[in-house]
């Protein structure tokens, strides 16, 4: 497998939701459409089968807007979180310094735990999953993320920055 990692390896999936429905007043309540469930099922299988052939992430963070967690129950079917937590911070006008620097810290606190972060998986919404990346990579190519796309960046602890290892475009 491509994506199979050692055990120094850090990888972060940072994940655009799947479709949702229309733009309506209250934003934080737009739902999945039916190809955004698939979109998201295509994706969590793609993620299992390039990156996470045990099934497992270590934590997810997801936004608390209802299609953002939704996708992730869709791809709850295939990869297990072992920890889950749901983030104010991951909405779409979110700051992408103050989400990379909590990564970077989250992932600095557990090195020396007995449950090491080894895969991290953030749910979120556009425009923060593009400048998101653009933080933790340093690069600031504002990549777009088309609904439940996946960028996958191998992250290092020494450096407190990842490279983009690839981004997944789905359906």
């Amino acid at each position: 497998m491509s994506g199979q990692s050692s055990n120094d390896d850090i990888y972060l999936f940072i994940m655009r939701h799947g479709e949702a429905e229309a733009p309506r007043l209250d934003d934080k309540s737009r739902q999945l459409t039916p190809l955004g469930r698939e979109q998201a099922k295509t994706a969590a299988l793609w993620l299992k089968d390039q990156y996470c052939n045990t099934g497992v992430v270590d934590l997810a963070l997801v936004s608390p807007y209802r299609r953002a967690k939704q996708t992730h129950d869709m791809v709850s079917l295939d990869i297990a979180a072992g920890k889950v937590e749901s983030s104010d911070d991951i909405v779409p006008e979110g700051s992408p310094k103050l989400v990379s620097d909590y990564i970077d810290g989250l992932l600095h606190a557990a090195v020396n735990s007995k449950k090491p972060i080894k895969k991290l998986l953030v749910v979120s919404h556009m425009p923060l999953v593009s400048y998101l990346v653009d933080e933790l990579c340093q690069s600031y190519t504002t990549s777009l993320f088309s609904t439940a796309s996946i960028a996958v960046i191998k992250y290092s602890l020494r450096e407190h920055k990842g490279t983009l290892v690839t981004h997944y475009q789905g359906l």
